[in-house]
C-alpha cells in the first residue's frame, strides 16, 4: 500500500506536547451552504437510537499484531514459517523502522494457498533509516506484535476491562475484503467493490504529490484482478464508475462527510472518493472535507453529519515504517471529542478499523467468497453506549460496515460485498443500560490527555512533509 515514511521525526518527537487554542474553521469544503442545508434537513428515522455513525480508518495492522493477548480474543504467540517450523512472535512498536511488503503478490505469498505460513518469505518494503534506499530487516520480521503498553488506549476502548463494565466491544474475526494494499482497501470500505489489486503507479505516482484517483495523471496505472483470484493481473486507470455508499446515503436523505487530506498533499494520497467518478465530478464532492482534523470542530460545534468517514494524519496512521506511534492517541482524541458533546455521544456509534494487514503476521485463514479468499484479519472496535462489552467471534468484513450503515436507516443495498456480509448486529444491544464515557481509568487520564493532544497538535501533524514510497 502507499507509504510515506517519517524520516525526520521519531516517536518522542511525535508525542511532544503542542499547546494553544485554535479557532475552529467555518468550512473545509467548496460549497458550505450546500452542506449546511443537508445537515439541517429533516432527518429520516433510524431503526435504533443511533443517529450518527463515524467510521475511523487506520492503516496496516492485523489482529495478531495490534491486539495480541487481548482478553478473550483469538490471538497466538507463535506462527509457522513456509517449512512449517514454529516462529515466536516478537514485540516491536508502532515506531519500528521496517515496513513489510503488502502488495497483492506479497500477501498471496504469505497466504500460501491457505496454509498461512509464508510470512517468513515477505520482503521489506521500506526502511526509512537506510539512506541508501535498501531494506534489510531481521529474520522473520513480519512475525511481530505491538506491545500492549503502546496500544493501551485502543485496548481500553475495545473493552480490555469489559468484565468490570469499562470500554466497549471488539471483533476478532473481522476480515479485509481482499488480499490487497491501501488503494483497493479503501475502495471496499466506501463502495464494497473495486477491480483494483494494488496501488497506482506510473507518471505522477511518486513523491509527495502522488494522486490515487480520477485526478491522477492520465497515464497512471493500477493493477487489477482478472475474472478470478488466480487469473493474471491486468492494468487499468484508478478512476471508476461504480456506485458507492454515497449513492444510498444521497437517495435516503442521509447527510455524510468524508474527512481526509487534500488531493495532491501527503495526507491526501488515499482519498477514496477521488477514485469514484460520480462523486469526484458531481455535487457530492462538497462532502469530501479537508483536512481531516475538521472533524474535531464539527463534533464540538454540532456540525457532525449522520455518517462520517475519517482517515488519519499519516504520522497517526499506524502504518509500518513511519517512525511514529500516534495512532492510538488520534483515535482516543476523536473519542474524547465525542464524549464532550454528551448528546452526540449518546446517539453515536464509532467504528474503528484498519484498511489492510500491512504484511504483518496473522494466523487465521480467511474465508472465501465466490471470487476467492478474503484478506487477512484486521481489528474492529465498536464504540457506542449500546456496544456489547465482549469480543465478537462472528465473521465480519468491510462489507459489514456498509451493511450496518444501510440497516440503520433502511437504505437498501449496494448488492456487492455488503449484501453477503452481516450487519454487526451481534455487537450491539439497544436495550441495555447505556455505557457512560470513560474517565480516568487504566492508563487514561482525561485532563492530562486533553492538555497534550489539543486540536493544534493534530493540525500541525496534518499534511506535514515526509518522504513517500509506494508498495506495488
Amino acid at each position: 500500500m502507499l507509504r510515506r515514511i517519517v524520516a525526520s521525526i521519531g516517536c518522542a518527537a511525535l508525542f511532544s506536547a503542542c499547546s494553544g487554542n485554535v479557532t475552529p474553521p467555518t468550512s473545509g469544503f467548496s460549497n458550505p451552504n450546500a452542506v449546511l442545508a443537508r445537515l439541517n434537513a429533516a432527518k429520516p428515522a433510524t431503526v435504533n437510537p443511533i443517529q450518527h455513525i463515524i467510521v475511523v480508518i487506520q492503516e496496516n495492522r492485523t489482529t495478531d499484531n495490534l491486539f495480541n493477548g487481548f482478553p478473550g480474543a483469538d490471538t497466538v504467540t507463535k506462527g509457522l514459517n513456509h517449512k512449517n517450523l514454529p516462529v515466536t512472535l516478537q514485540p516491536q512498536g508502532l515506531e519500528w523502522e521496517f515496513d513489510p511488503s503488502h502488495s497483492h503478490p506479497s500477501l498471496a505469498t504469505e497466504y500460501n494457498n491457505g496454509q498461512m505460513n509464508g510470512f517468513d518469505l515477505d520482503k521489506c518494503d521500506l526502511d526509512p533509516l537506510n539512506l541508501t534506499g535498501g531494506c534489510t530487516p531481521p529474520k522473520n520480521f513480519a512475525y511481530s506484535f505491538v506491545p500492549q503498553a503502546e496500544a493501551q488506549w485502543l485496548w481500553l476502548l475495545a473493552g480490555q476491562y469489559a468484565a468490570v463494565g469499562k470500554g466497549y466491544g471488539f471483533a476478532d474475526h473481522m476480515f479485509s475484503s481482499r488480499q490487497v494494499p491501501s488503494f483497493p482497501g479503501h475502495q471496499f470500505l466506501v463502495a464494497g467493490q473495486t477491480p483494483a489489486a494494488g496501488d497506482p503507479w506510473g507518471p505522477g505516482e511518486q513523491g509527495l504529490d502522488a494522486i490515487w484517483g480520477c485526478d491522477a495523471n492520465p497515464k497512471a496505472k493500477v493493477s487489477e484482478f482478472g475474472k478470478t483470484y488466480n487469473a493474471p493481473l491486468k492494468n487499468g486507470h484508478p478512476c471508476y464508475d461504480y456506485h458507492s455508499i454515497a449513492d444510498l446515503l444521497d437517495d435516503g436523505g442521509i447527510s455524510w462527510r468524508y474527512y481526509t487530506g487534500a488531493i495532491g498533499t501527503n495526507d491526501g494520497t488515499i482519498s477514496a472518493f477521488d477514485a469514484v467518478r460520480r462523486v469526484r465530478y458531481g455535487g457530492d464532492w462538497n462532502y469530501v472535507i479537508t483536512p481531516m482534523t475538521n472533524i474535531l470542530s464539527d463534533i464540538q460545534f454540532g456540525r457532525l453529519p449522520q455518517v462520517s468517514f475519517v482517515t488519519p494524519p499519516f504520522a497517526a496512521s499506524d502504518h509500518g515504517g513511519t517512525l511514529a506511534a500516534g495512532g492510538p492517541a488520534w483515535v482516543m482524541t476523536l473519542y474524547v471529542a465525542l464524549t464532550e458533546n454528551r448528546a452526540l455521544y449518546d446517539s453515536t456509534t464509532m467504528l474503528v478499523t484498519w484498511d489492510d494487514s500491512g504484511g504483518w503476521y496473522d494466523h487465521v485463514k480467511p474465508p472465501k467468497d465466490k471470487f476467492g479468499p478474503l484478506g487477512f484479519r484486521v481489528p474492529l472496535i465498536a464504540i457506542s453506549p449500546y456496544a456489547r462489552q465482549k469480543v465478537s467471534h462472528k465473521t465480519h468484513t468491510f462489507g459489514s460496515i456498509l451493511h450496518f450503515i444501510e440497516a440503520n436507516w433502511n437504505l437498501g443495498s449496494l448488492h456487492v460485498t455488503d449484501e453477503g456480509s452481516d450487519d454487526l448486529s451481534d455487537m450491539f444491544d439497544y436495550n441495555q443500560t447505556p455505557i457512560p464515557p470513560l474517565a480516568n481509568f487504566g492508563s487514561f487520564n482525561r485532563t492530562a490527555f486533553e492538555r497534550k493532544y489539543s486540536p493544534a497538535y493534530w493540525q500541525r501533524l496534518a499534511n506535514d512533509k515526509r518522504r513517500v514510497d509506494t508498495d506495488q
